[in-house]
């Protein structure tokens, strides 16, 4: 016990990528904001699609809480919807980020529950890991807290280890709830005869919303595309959180989930759920992970500016 409690306290884990999702979530959430702002009256707005009457009764018979519910007025609504994008905006870029962390929570929470109609189930695990990321430090890279940390380098001190367990129990909380959350989906596909034959993938294709034309008439067509992309999803959902054990074994359960939600914004359209699931990846990966991969892209890119510039010195003396 005392071993595990060592590990977890002693540093703070997959910083790199905490701080990676946090941007990941934050542009997301921007682009919920933004993507809407023509319609935010009509989507949210006291005297919009359901009136502040029906949005309370609505939020006091599901047991949620939203800031939306607390005011009728046109102007409170716009207030409230700007600070929110003002928010989003700090919380993206790290920004006093223990705070802006929990208002932004408590901002997209009351914005996703003034309208649950337009939402497509992304938001709702983006809600669970923002939870969880409240206890975690998402700002120790690429962030303005991690710049002004680096100005007063002199007055760092390490952190106490109580915070660093909070941190990386957070981190292993957002792991295991995916973990979960891809295992049960699957078991749950295996028993259904749809998926077991292979034909789910027709049945949700007839859905027009949720389908694009050409798509729809490729996949259907292919009775091979159709067994490939049912199979394909129960393996990579199944598989998942056993592939996670290994450390080499990580990168196809990563590489799976990735594909497959690619998969889903491009054949079916969720654009943002996938957008969702595929941030969530960025937190499986250790400080180290991403250096390497940044090395090995720098040294790549070298390579190619370096053949290109020999090309074109060549090129200069063929025309001498």
């Amino acid at each position: 016990m005392n071993k595990i409690y060592e590990k977890l306290s002693t540093q703070k884990h997959m910083l790199m990528g905490t701080s990676l999702i946090r941007i990941a979530f934050g542009l997301l959430i921007l682009y919920f904001y933004f993507i809407h702002y023509g319609q935010r009256r009509f989507l949210w707005g006291p005297n919009g699609m359901q009136d502040h009457e029906t949005l309370t009764k609505q939020l006091f018979t599901t047991n949620n809480f939203s800031i939306y519910q607390l005011n009728d007025s046109l102007l409170y609504f716009e207030i409230i919807f700007h600070i929110g994008v003002v928010i989003a905006f700090f919380f993206t870029i790290g920004f006093m980020g223990r705070l802006t962390a929990i208002l932004n929570f408590i901002f997209i929470w009351s914005l996703q529950h003034a309208n649950v109609l337009i939402l497509d189930g992304g938001d709702n695990v983006m809600r669970i890991i923002l939870f969880y990321l409240l206890f975690a430090n998402t700002t120790a890279f690429f962030s303005v807290d991690g710049y002004r940390r680096k100005q007063k380098v002199s007055s760092i001190t390490l952190s106490p280890s109580l915070f660093n367990a909070f941190h990386n129990l957070a981190v292993l909380a957002s792991i295991i709830q995916v973990s979960f959350m891809y295992l049960t989906s699957g078991m749950h596909k295996i028993m259904g005869e749809v998926w077991q034959n292979g034909t789910a993938l027709y049945y949700i294709l007839q859905v027009d919303e949720y389908t694009h034309p050409f798509f729809k008439e490729l996949i259907i067509s292919s009775d091979f595309l159709l067994l490939i992309g049912a199979y394909g999803a129960i393996f990579a959902q199944i598989t998942y959180p056993f592939l996670l054990f290994n450390r080499y074994t990580r990168y196809i359960a990563i590489f799976n989930i990735i594909a497959m939600h690619i998969g889903i914004a491009i054949v079916m359209g969720l654009f943002t759920f996938s957008a969702t699931m595929i941030s969530i990846q960025l937190v499986l990966l250790k400080n180290e992970e991403y250096e390497r991969a940044y090395t090995a892209v720098k040294r790549l890119l070298s390579k190619l500016r370096l053949r290109k510039g020999k090309q074109y010195e060549v090129e200069q003396i063929e025309q001498v």
